[in-house]
């Protein structure tokens, strides 16, 4: 498989020093398909990486009952049995000393069972950036808004995204980000949008695959709008205070 300079000069040259813990952490809330938020972290981990970041998964007990064995590929994934809000925040501030590459991640990522948000408002630095996948219909945007709700309350200054699956093409997901946004401004925070999903079947067959989804078949609405959702991710990396 081909690969970019990028991809190989940490086994030649060693990288400049680096902040001891990594920069940021995107806590991603995705209910009911939790498979869904699997395949999505690796395949999203793997994008990231691609384009240059160093990028480290934390994963639950839960993740590891859900992602085949034998999916692991080059995204560095260190799986700690935890189990609320508080245990999950101190493996993530212990990513950047036990990362498997030489450079402390630039970003980690991990997955937050909404169902911890109903538990005590620990570990609360894990909501600074959050991002939720949720459907189009007016039942899963009103479950969107309890989840955006609760994080606002645990964490007031809490940045929260919201990436759409589900929908059928590009304005079915406008409408539906327009009409969360407008139910949020009258009881919560307004989210940011951070793309939308296509055909988001093939993320699974990609982790079954063991190849990301850009790899495995690139020409396909489906990686188009994964590399939508990791630009807007970068991009607002890039730009983090």
């Amino acid at each position: 498989m081909a690969r970019e300079l990028a991809d190989v000069l940490h086994y030649f040259l060693d990288d400049e020093p680096g902040p001891a813990v990594p920069t940021r952490c995107l806590a991603l809330l995705a209910e009911p398909d939790e498979l869904l938020g699997t395949a999505l972290l690796w395949n999203l981990g793997h994008e990231l990486t691609r384009r240059g970041l160093s990028v480290a998964w934390v994963s639950t007990l839960s993740d590891e009952e859900l992602l085949p064995s034998e999916a692991t590929g080059v995204l560095p994934r260190l799986l700690t049995p935890v189990d609320d809000l508080d245990a999950l925040a101190a493996a993530v501030r212990e990513a950047g000393t036990k990362a498997e590459k030489r450079r402390p991640p630039q970003l980690v990522l991990t997955r937050i069972p909404p169902s911890w948000l109903a538990a005590s408002p620990g570990g609360t630095e894990l909501l600074d950036w959050s991002l939720l996948v949720t459907g189009p219909d007016a039942d899963a945007r009103a479950e969107a808004r309890i989840r955006l709700q609760r994080v606002a309350e645990i964490h007031p200054a809490a940045r929260i995204g919201v990436t759409l699956h589900g929908v059928r093409s590009v304005r079915e997901a406008e409408s539906a980000y327009a009409e969360l946004a407008h139910e949020l401004c009258r009881h919560g925070p307004v989210p940011w949008s951070y793309g939308l999903l296509l055909d988001e079947h093939l993320l699974y067959d990609a982790l079954l695959g063991r190849r990301p989804l850009t790899h495995h078949r690139p020409e396909t609405r489906a990686a188009e709008a994964l590399r939508d959702v990791a630009r807007l991710l970068h991009e607002d990396l890039r730009n983090a205070d």
